[in-house]
Order: structure tokens, then C-alpha cells, then sequence
């Protein structure tokens, strides 16, 4: 949807959370460094996750909302900030601003499809660009269909705010 848009985009395929979860944002960073010194016109990385939302009874939630007629899976974006031992994080604010636009833009669009935005300190690199954030899309009980149908919405909407 982004390239569609005319926006240039670098794909990362590759799975950070092997051989262990522990040490995925160190193994992505790692990499995210490296596309920024090959593309130094990077201006954010958009990192995309599914979320795991599990009951205390073991249920899994699936977040879905009906878009158009069609199912899609809740997303939810995080964006950090720099407080308390979270330091060396200066684009925070820049990226805050991007993700309530977002926020809002899918809102607008396409209401119920953004559970509420997190706001944390915590830094998941997206330190290294100002605009950077992650988005849950859905959890582990959402179909596949369900998840890229949301990627396309997000897409949609990012792209909106990108060439504004």
C-alpha cells in the first residue's frame, strides 16, 4: 500500500524472536542500523508485531472489528518515550506526534479498528529515527486474512499522513 502510494519502502522479513524472544530488540537493532547506514534516507521504520492476548484461563482474545463488511483484526500502536532509566530516546516526541496522527487518522476512517494507542517508557528502537513505532496487529487468534486486511487499512492511513 505504501509503495502504491509512491512511498519507498525497505521490507524486513526477518524473525529477531529466534532462537529465543529474549534478545529480539538487540538482534533487530543490530539490522536496523545497518539499513540505515545503506539508506541514510530512511526517515522512520515502522516495526509489526501481533500481539498475544491471553485470559487467565488460557483463552485467547481475538481483537477483531468489522471494516466495510469485513473482518479485520484490532491493531494497537506503541510509541515510547524517554523517562526514569529510559534515556538516549530525543526522537520521542517526533515520534508521539506521528502516532496520534495515525491514531486518529484510523479512527476516522475506520472506527473501532485502533484499540487504544500505548504510551510508554520504553524505547523498542525506535530511538533511531524520528516517527518510528510498532503496531500489535491482532493477536495468535486472528486469521491471516484478518491481519494483512489490517495492514492494508494502516497502510492506507499511514500513507495519507506520509504524502499530506
Amino acid at each position: 500500500v505504501l509503495t502504491d502510494a509512491g512511498i519507498s519502502v525497505v521490507h524486513d522479513r526477518a524473525l529477531y524472536d529466534y532462537p529465543s524472544y529474549s534478545g529480539a530488540y538487540n538482534r533487530s537493532l543490530a539490522s536496523i542500523e545497518s539499513y540505515l547506514q545503506k539508506y541514510p534516507s530512511i526517515s522512520f521504520v515502522l516495526d509489526v508485531h501481533r500481539d498475544a492476548i491471553t485470559q487467565s484461563d488460557d483463552t485467547r482474545v481475538k481483537p477483531t472489528a468489522v471494516i466495510d463488511g469485513k473482518n479485520a483484526a484490532q491493531c494497537m500502536i506503541l510509541s515510547g518515550c524517554q523517562e526514569g532509566t529510559v534515556s538516549g530516546f530525543d526522537t520521542w516526541e517526533e515520534n508521539l506526534k506521528l502516532t496520534v496522527r495515525l491514531q486518529q487518522a484510523l479512527e476516522t476512517s475506520y472506527p473501532g479498528l485502533a484499540r487504544s494507542m500505548l504510551f510508554t517508557a520504553r524505547r523498542y528502537n525506535m530511538h533511531l529515527t524520528k516517527g518510528s513505532f510498532l503496531v500489535e496487529v491482532g493477536s495468535e487468534a486472528n486469521t491471516l486474512d484478518e491481519a494483512v486486511y489490517t495492514g492494508e487499512l494502516i497502510g492506507r492511513s499511514l500513507a495519507g499522513i506520509l504524502t499530506q
